[in-house]
């Protein structure tokens, strides 16, 4: 169900700013959810999320697929899910992030993002007084999220 909500919502997304970061189907029978995650190299404010959902709905009741879901959800991923592409980061160049790296769990300052070569520039704590600067590949990081200063 989520690969033909995603094949009929390409068409919206195609060329414009924002793009199509997951499908979610929660849910059974009737009660089925469908959680659909946009998100833009600038951010998404409500009323984008707003224009951008009435064209989700449009586009799934044009194909009856709606009529299976209870509800649909437009809205960004949000801070606790991990970023599943590189460009998505650009936004948060100077937060802190917490991700693991071959299994060992870190947290550092994003200083750079390279899209191009998927390369990414942390200040990463080696001690209480030193700082050292790491990089990593976008695809070698796991769990990568903003972490919440409270």
């Amino acid at each position: 169900m989520e690969e033909k909500i995603r094949k009929i919502l390409t068409s919206i997304f195609d060329g414009k700013n924002h793009h199509l970061i997951d499908v979610v189907i929660r849910g059974e029978k009737k009660n089925k959810i469908a959680e659909i995650y946009v998100d833009s190299e600038n951010g998404i404010d409500l009323d984008e999320l707003s224009a951008i959902s009435r064209e989700v709905n449009s586009a799934l009741d044009s194909d009856e697929i709606i009529g299976e879901f209870l509800k649909v959800v437009v809205s960004s991923p949000g801070a606790e899910n991990p970023f599943k592409y590189c460009w998505q980061l650009k936004k948060h160049v100077s937060r802190v992030l917490s991700f693991s790296s071959e299994g060992q769990a870190l947290e550092g300052r994003l200083l750079d993002v390279n899209c191009d070569s998927e390369e990414l520039v942390f200040e990463v704590l080696k001690s209480k007084k030193e700082v050292m600067e790491i990089r990593f590949k976008f695809s070698e990081l796991e769990n990568l999220i903003v972490k919440l200063p409270f």
